[in-house]
């Protein structure tokens, strides 16, 4: 049984309180744990804080549930390429951090995928903003989609969320799903004094520091965990790291060969890291056996990966994974100076 950090979600449900948090009765001032004087290149760091979330709702489509929250305003980094860019948390009073996590409903499986997926803020009857929220990764979340939500005022405003398609190879369980795109939809009172009862902490002993904030653990919104080493279908052909981020490779018998898998996870908390173009190749006595890319492929048993098939991979075969494109998802304080630089990767079966 695949092994799987959750999130409680209830509508309605009480801020998430962390151990030691603070709680606001009035908007509360971030700006001293929101500098960061120190710096930690091309490797996963702690942050200086941490903010819980209120959790809005959860809406199954299909064979989707989708989880809808939010938190303060947050400053995130988007990537292009491997081009990094810092978002400034802006309008912070009449604002939230809006999150979507969209998951499988049968297995619980995360399905951390570009799937189209849109918002539309309405109030009474008249749009507020439409936009595609940013895939994002965080410490506390792991993959979700996320994006900064001016309101203007206090009212009750209706958050329309179009789930889109799935369209990376399905594996598995997961053939022919996630076909359909839908819209579920959702009303938010935003209140400044609730969203101001959201708990935050600090972290001014570890933050700097090589690391990163526990998963939240609360029960029934699964998060973007990577399946352990000794999970994944088939064998094991090694363990790299490249740019702070973790790359396990396998093996496993396919009705047409053998199928080659690669699970890159962070450091700490094991989230896959999707959005990614891989490379790899297979080289057995000099000779290049195998060389192609790795398209982005899902399906319960190995998660998020990237996989071919090929031929066959035999005991001495060396194999070089390569990092054509780093991860292009925004990314939150902890992860913005890591998965960027990623030089090849060389493992022997």
């Amino acid at each position: 049984m695949r092994r799987r950090r959750v999130l409680q979600a209830v509508s309605g449900a009480l801020p998430l309180c962390l151990a030691g948090c603070t709680f606001f009765a009035s908007e509360p001032d971030l700006s001293s744990v929101t500098t960061r004087p120190w710096q930690r290149e091309d490797a996963v760091y702690h942050p200086a804080h941490g903010k819980g979330m209120r959790v809005l709702e959860t809406v199954q489509h299909g064979d989707r549930t989708v989880g809808i929250f939010y938190t303060y305003v947050e400053r995130f980094w988007t990537v292009t390429g491997r081009q990094i860019q810092r978002v400034e948390a802006q309008e912070e009073y009449n604002a939230v951090h809006l999150m979507i996590s969209v998951w499988d409903t049968d297995t619980g499986t995360a399905l951390p995928v570009d799937s189209g997926l849109r918002i539309v803020v309405e109030r009474d009857g008249q749009q507020v903003t439409e936009r595609a929220p940013w895939p994002m990764l965080s410490q506390q979340m792991g993959f979700h989609f996320g994006d900064n939500v001016i309101f203007g005022d206090q009212a009750t405003f209706t958050i329309d969320v179009e789930v889109g398609t799935v369209t990376v190879d399905r594996l598995g369980e997961f053939e022919g799903k996630f076909d359909e795109s839908g819209v579920v939809s959702v009303e938010l009172d935003f209140l400044r004094g609730l969203r101001n009862e959201i708990a935050v902490e600090k972290y001014s002993d570890r933050r700097g520091n090589a690391g990163a904030r526990a998963p939240m653990e609360m029960e029934a919104l699964p998060l973007s965990v990577a399946p352990d080493a000794t999970e994944l279908p088939g064998r094991i052909l090694g363990t790299a790291t490249s740019g702070d981020a973790v790359f396990i490779a396998a093996v496993s018998d396919s009705p047409d060969g053998q199928y080659l898998t690669v699970s890159p996870r962070t450091p700490y908390n094991e989230y896959v890291l999707p959005l990614m173009s891989l490379s790899a190749s297979v080289t057995r006595n000099g000779s290049t056996v195998f060389e192609g890319a790795l398209p982005v492929a899902i399906d319960p048993e190995r998660g998020y990966h990237y996989g071919t098939r090929t031929d066959g991979i035999e005991s001495g075969d060396e194999l070089r994974i390569t990092v054509d494109a780093p991860p292009q998802v925004a990314r939150h304080e902890g992860y913005e100076t890591a998965f960027l630089d990623m030089p090849p990767m060389v493992m022997t079966a």
